[in-house]
């Protein structure tokens, strides 16, 4: 079978560079035994020519070289930078994920421990790496803290392309939203203080419990301070009541039925009053 055309080209240009190398070692003989034969010249004189004649010719066997395998030199980069391409293409992903774990290091947008929301995803952070981070999975409802119990691995990519959002915190407490909505009967307006008082009361009994419960689950009692009530209405006329306080997200349940059940006695026994 006849040799094709590439393998022609590649053993000419073999052939090209032995000659060259050939011819070049043959001057650079040349050089040194003229340099040698030369009694008037000092020492250091001829040690000066020889070295400079053969750097010059290494200077001029590198540049031959470069020149005979220019074709193939050409098209190895070609390929070196289509494999580049594909290379950053195919790591894409990662290295944005890279890029997102310095990010977050950097600024220090949050650690174990705090209640973020990214990429639409809400939870309480409970360990990071170079690549995601791992969350405890939180209701998508609004200020909820409530743990759906599911695990969800979050990539640093999405820090690039979606905003993130850190649950303001206390110590080992995220806050905690309930939004209540009732007939617009009787004036629960002139109720806020007792609505107050069934949260604050409501959510004293749930930590209670949970101190009893558990000597770790420790930890004071919401005050009157901790709980933030809100009265409006809806855009349909109705009352709308937002309650708001500081919990662990493992009470987060236990909590907000507790004071939904509270405020909602309150409010049918003073509609029952008149």
């Amino acid at each position: 079978m006849p040799p094709s055309l590439t393998q022609q080209i590649y053993s000419s240009d073999v052939l090209a560079s032995i000659a060259f190398v050939a011819i070049l070692a043959l001057l650079r003989f040349i050089v040194a035994r003229a340099l040698r034969r030369r009694d008037d010249l000092p020492q250091h004189v001829v040690r000066r020519w020889s070295a400079n004649a053969r750097n010059a010719l290494l200077l001029i066997g590198l540049i031959g070289l470069v020149m005979i395998w220019a074709p193939q030199l050409r098209t190895f980069a070609l390929s070196l930078t289509a494999f580049a391409v594909a290379m950053v293409v195919a790591m894409k992903e990662l290295i944005l994920c890279l890029s997102g774990s310095a990010l977050r290091t950097l600024t220090r947008a949050f650690s174990v421990g705090d209640c973020i929301e990214l990429g639409g995803i809400r939870g309480e952070v409970l360990d990071h790496n170079l690549i995601a981070t791992r969350l405890q999975e939180m209701e998508r409802r609004e200020g909820s803290l409530i743990l759906t119990g599911r695990h969800v691995i979050v990539p640093h990519s999405l820090l690039f392309g979606a905003p993130l959002r850190v649950e303001p915190a206390g110590p080992g407490k995220a806050w905690h939203t309930i939004v209540l909505t009732f007939e617009p009967q009787g004036n629960l307006f002139a109720a806020r203080g007792e609505i107050r008082d069934s949260a604050v009361s409501a959510l004293a009994s749930i930590e209670a419990t949970a101190r009893s419960g558990s000597h770790s689950a420790a930890g004071p009692a919401s005050g009157r301070e901790d709980v933030e009530v809100a009265l409006g209405t809806s855009d349909i006329g109705k009352y709308r009541i937002e309650i708001r306080f500081p919990i662990r997200a493992e009470l987060a349940r236990s909590a907000e039925q507790a004071v939904v059940c509270a405020i909602g006695t309150l409010v049918h026994s003073l509609r029952e009053n008149g």
